[in-house]
């Protein structure tokens, strides 16, 4: 599987592409959980060798495209997913026992470090060097907020600290889109319902609205369930949007958490946003690149406790990845019981 895996980091498969990108839009835009269960019949049994009908492959890309365009899919297709021969009943009942119980109290993890930085800062690529050393729990591309480690123990797809080092040497924007492989993610199927602060519009367009705590019971059960699958006891989170929402995760994950603030130059970061083709409206305007850049960076500058945060650039985790984690690893280390 490993090899496969590897092949198709450089040549993916279109159609494995839209699953996979069916299953996550799905999380994040569907509030109904026969979506996510659909989605994740139809990506696993591709990954065994057997590809949807052509007319649910049509399906998928037309939900893609409505959430492209308007911010939401379609309604469920029941005709359509039993002419698939999925029993979507069955399957939400074989993912009941990894729903999140409103009677649970979940466990705290001993600490949490949370990435900060704007949108295209190099978040992601800090989240994942960080998450190879072995010693972090963490969200996933597989996560779901409905059930949340559920496909982490699912056998046809592989995590990816077991891959070889292909996998960092390709863009964030394709290793998230192989069926199979699980790479961390940024779970904002969570998040942006744990602590709404946004309102999307379509595509990368948002409106950014001050953060409020939403569901904060499902953000402790996310991560509980994360670090006992794992068997990790920190637990390592990272979303462009928690620049916005540092003094909701303060209230709900407490003086445990450590943030390590991820800093590329103002006029890259522009350039990034325009190339990746993300808009943020903010008090009534669309920001310009360069204030949107701004918005992110004075939260973090005046939200983010000085003494639990550490700053890194993008220049020198390029430059020397190996001493800046290192680094990292030393200062969560002396200070890791706060």
């Amino acid at each position: 599987m490993t090899t496969a895996l590897i092949d198709e980091l450089h040549h993916p498969d279109p159609a494995g592409i839209d699953l996979a990108l069916f299953r996550t839009r799905m999380y994040r835009f569907s509030d109904n959980p026969r979506h996510y269960a659909l989605a994740e019949v139809l990506e696993e049994r591709f990954i065994d060798g057997s590809p949807p009908s052509k007319a649910m492959l049509d399906h998928v890309s037309e939900n893609l495209n409505s959430i492209r365009n308007i911010g939401a899919p379609l309604p469920f297709a029941p005709i359509l997913v039993a002419e698939e021969g999925i029993d979507i009943e069955a399957e939400l009942r074989a993912r009941s026992p990894f729903t999140p119980k409103r009677t649970q109290n979940p466990s705290r993890p001993d600490q949490v470090i949370c990435i900060l930085g704007a949108p295209r800062s190099g978040t992601s690529h800090l989240h994942n060097l960080l998450a190879r050393t072995g010693g972090f729990a963490y969200f996933t591309t597989v996560t779901c907020w409905a059930w949340p480690a559920r496909n982490l123990g699912v056998p046809q797809r592989k995590l990816f600290e077991s891959m070889p080092d292909d996998v960092l040497c390709v863009d964030n924007k394709a290793t998230r889109i192989i069926p199979g492989l699980v790479m961390p993610y940024e779970a904002e199927d969570i998040y942006a319902r744990a602590i709404p602060t946004y309102r999307h519009r379509q595509g990368h367009t948002y409106d950014i609205v001050p953060a409020s705590i939403g569901d904060a019971h499902l953000l402790r059960h996310a991560i509980g369930a994360h670090t006992e699958a794992f068997g990790r006891q920190r637990f390592l989170t990272k979303s462009p949007f928690n620049a916005l929402r540092i003094q909701q995760i303060e209230q709900i994950l407490g003086p445990a958490t450590r943030y390590i603030h991820i800093d590329r130059p103002r006029e890259q970061v522009a350039a990034s946003l325009v190339r990746n083709r993300f808009v943020f409206h903010h008090g009534g305007r669309e920001l310009s690149p360069e204030q949107a850049y701004d918005l992110f960076d004075s939260a973090i500058q005046t939200e983010a406790p000085s003494a639990r945060t550490r700053s890194v650039s993008l220049e020198e985790l390029r430059e020397e990845p190996s001493r800046t984690i290192a680094d990292l690893l030393a200062w969560l280390d002396s200070d890791k019981y706060g």
